[in-house]
């Protein structure tokens, strides 16, 4: 019976050290890791976001395509929208970059 409560004492003073011991990690640097994770991430996000992007884009031009025609290309202001909409939904990046998620993955700040 003492031997237990010895054994016992032992893991507890064990534990207690354990969890009171600093910790060498720091938030700050960065890790392999992340870097590995956030660019799978981007493969996939990409993956899933690409053929929206490109339907997006086709939907635009036709649906434009078609309205411009109905009015016969008389329209400036109709035209001027389709360009505009088609830069928008057509133009930059097709991808998803890393940096893009990690800036997603970042940690709120907390104020002091």
């Amino acid at each position: 019976m003492a031997r237990k409560r010895v054994l016992i004492a032992m893991m507890a003073l064990w534990l207690l050290v354990q969890m009171g011991a600093p910790s060498g990690a720091k938030a700050e640097e960065p890790r392999l890791g992340a870097d590995i994770a956030a660019g799978a991430i981007s493969a996939l996000a990409t993956a899933f976001a690409f053929p929206a992007r490109v339907a997006a884009c086709a939907a635009t031009v036709a649906l434009g395509g078609v309205t411009y025609g109905l009015t016969m290309g008389t329209s400036e202001l109709l035209r001027r929208e389709l360009v505009e909409g088609t830069n928008y939904t057509c133009g930059g990046r097709l991808y998803i970059t890393p940096e893009e998620v990690k800036q997603f993955a970042k940690e709120p700040e907390t104020r002091r």
